[in-house]
């Protein structure tokens, strides 16, 4: 069954307004209105329309408020965003568009010029989401080539320690026996890390696309504790064996407007990257605070680090300073943080000195 496209029409006039919704229901639109910007932000935002009609000179908040605030949620910061205006000189062009407009449709228009505006407007973002899946569906198929070792690594060895077991077990110790048993269990740990991983990338890739539940997950508030934080810290120091090389500062327990699943995973990819990216005998170190307007996690470590080029073109699958990334990991740890921040609109700074 095909889709029934949902158009927001922002426009004061309430003659003009209707008229429009009227001309687009006519064909088939399912469309619906706002009479000022403040109501017409919120309805974008509860009913995700798949294009919005809005006209500039309002009450309230005007057409460029409102298309700024739009841009800054996730549910609306890419919905096609249309102008109706009287006011087309280019400085107003020119200001709509670097707020992210898509296009304008001179006031007085034509029944024709609206709906060929919006039918052009609809295909183009169509084309975008076409494309967008077809790039996702290229890096499915294509996953397997830069992990094919990191996870042929850990199945070689479950498969011949455990064979070895089988065959030489009438003739081990049992401490040999449990020597060979932990080194398919630690084989099986890290297989098992991969594989998380990159599920993780797959879902947090798939939700970008689910508006309305990115929506229920952003009403989510997780209460960060201490406890929690060290626990998730230690835990990573352990399994590198590093525990005497982390370093916590925890400052008090917090509030965020997050799903606590979410952000566990966050700071899991951060920390992880501090251990795998830095040398055995260095600290690694975890701030937790607050300035009282926000709360930051600062991660620091002491390898090699980053440089510009590489901290702009890291991204899934790709990896950098072989020496240790050697030791594990897929390049997915930074791509995974970013994801997460895009969805619930934290922010990741990386600085490399």
């Amino acid at each position: 069954m095909k889709k029934t496209i949902r158009i927001l029409v922002i426009e004061d006039t309430e003659d003009v307004r209707n008229n429009i919704i009227e001309i687009l229901e006519s064909e088939g639109y399912d469309a619906l209105g706002a009479e000022n910007g403040k109501i017409g932000i919120e309805t974008a935002i509860q009913v995700s329309p798949d294009l919005i009609l809005c006209d500039i000179m309002m009450p309230v908040m005007d057409g460029y408020n409102v298309l700024e605030s739009l841009r800054k949620n996730v549910i609306t910061s890419t919905t096609p965003f249309i102008f109706l205006t009287a006011k087309n000189t280019r400085d107003d062009l020119r200001r709509g568009m670097a707020l992210g407009a898509d296009d304008y449709i001179a006031k007085p228009f034509t029944i024709d010029e609206l709906l060929n505006g919006v039918t052009m407007r609809l295909k183009r973002a169509e084309d975008f989401k076409i494309k967008s899946e077809q790039k996702l569906n290229e890096l499915t198929r294509n996953m397997g080539v830069p992990i094919t070792r990191v996870i042929n690594e850990p199945i070689k060895a479950i498969i011949g320690f455990s064979k070895m077991v089988m065959t030489e077990y009438m003739h081990m110790e049992k401490p040999e026996i449990a020597e060979f048993m932990a080194l398919i269990y630690n084989a099986g740990m890290k297989l098992n890390g991969v594989i998380h991983k990159t599920l993780l990338f797959y879902q947090l890739e798939a939700l970008s696309y689910k508006a309305e539940e990115i929506k229920t997950l952003q009403e989510k508030v997780s209460s960060n504790s201490k406890s929690k934080t060290t626990e998730i810290c230690a835990s990573i120091a352990t399994h590198f064996g590093r525990s005497n090389d982390l370093m916590l500062h925890i400052e008090a327990n917090t509030n965020l407007a997050i799903p606590s699943e979410f952000l566990d995973e966050a700071l899991t990819q951060l920390v992880e990257n501090a251990f795998i990216y830095s040398p055995k005998r260095s600290k690694v170190k975890v701030v937790v605070g607050s300035d009282g307007t926000r709360t930051y996690f600062t991660i620091s470590d002491e390898g090699l680090g980053m440089t510009e080029s590489q901290i702009e073109s890291s991204g899934a699958f790709t990896r950098f300073n072989e020496e240790f990334a050697a030791q594990e990991g897929i390049g997915l740890g930074l791509t995974i943080v970013r994801k997460i921040n895009d969805l619930f609109g934290t922010q990741l700074s990386i600085n490399s000195t």
